[in-house]
């Protein structure tokens, strides 16, 4: 027993690496990031604060049906939705795929291809193969939006390393693999952050109480809804964009790169970083 008290003592000792002024500092530090990120992107802050061109959030009215195709880390999951309106709990029927590692470091086609046939299952499964409904692709990893259905793919987390997938745009990839598999039912709609799905799901629920999304998980992230006009590194009118409000993804897991963690990071979490697949990412 006095081992093992020895052992815990030492473990948390070396994790007890917090100090009020230090997170006070980091606080501020954040903070500049955040409005930095808004003037000029990841070019002048390690937290890139990316338009997500969602220029509102439901208020709980909103009828329909909908398909909900989620990649996000080691799962894929496809959704059929259903909203009621009137603040009634929507209807939900999901189905969890896990990608195999082989998927998660092959190549562009593999990994949409393996979505497509899931998404052809499930739909078989819900009897909805033919169905022409909307489809929302929740795609968490940061990406440049060029408007709302479509989406650069600047960097892959969460253990993806699809190289020639990088710089391009992730809908077009997957409405060819759509096309290919003859499944041009379907149409993506919309493609945004999981964090973009979460401040959206909870505002249906909850009202406009709802401020940020915040998920942790797979990664850490948030978004929240912004004044375009504090978007300073967003030309509104070159894109077309005629809304007062947009949802920004802060991308805030990279905050960091620039050394701003060293004081409280533990050996525990050099060591992890030290086997990542993107050593020196989102630490």
């Amino acid at each position: 027993m006095h081992l093992l008290l020895t052992v815990l003592n030492t473990v948390v000792h070396r994790l007890a690496v917090f100090q009020d002024g230090i997170l006070h500092e980091i606080s501020e530090k954040i903070q500049e990031e955040f409005i930095q990120g808004l003037e000029g992107g990841s070019s002048k802050s390690s937290i890139a604060m990316l338009p997500s061109f969602v220029p509102a959030l439901p208020d709980g009215t909103e009828v329909g049906k909908y398909v909900a195709i989620d990649l996000s880390g080691r799962n894929l999951r496809i959704m059929l939705l259903t909203l009621k309106g009137s603040n009634e709990e929507p209807e939900q029927i999901n189905h969890n795929y896990v990608f195999p590692a082989s998927v998660m470091k092959g190549t562009g086609d593999q990994l949409f291809t393996f979505v497509v046939n899931c998404l052809m299952k499930f739909l078989n499964e819900v009897n909805l193969l033919n169905a022409s409904l909307p489809v929302g692709f929740v795609f968490s990893y940061p990406c440049e939006l060029l408007s709302i259905r479509s989406a650069r793919l600047l960097w892959w987390t969460k253990g993806f390393d699809i190289k020639d997938c990088l710089q391009k745009d992730v809908v077009k990839l997957l409405e060819e693999a759509l096309e290919l598999n003859m499944l041009t039912n379907v149409k993506i709609e919309v493609v945004m952050n999981d964090t973009v799905g979460q401040l959206a799901a909870t505002a249906y629920k909850y009202g406009q109480e709802c401020k940020i999304g915040v998920v942790i998980g797979y990664g850490c992230n948030s978004s929240y809804l912004e004044n375009t006009a504090r978007i300073k590194k967003f030309n509104a009118a070159a894109a077309g964009y005629k809304f007062d409000k947009m949802v920004v993804v802060t991308e805030w897991e990279e905050f960091g790169e620039k050394g701003e963690l060293t004081k409280i990071l533990t050996q525990f979490d050099r060591d992890i970083d030290e086997v990542s697949v993107h050593k020196g990412k989102q630490m």
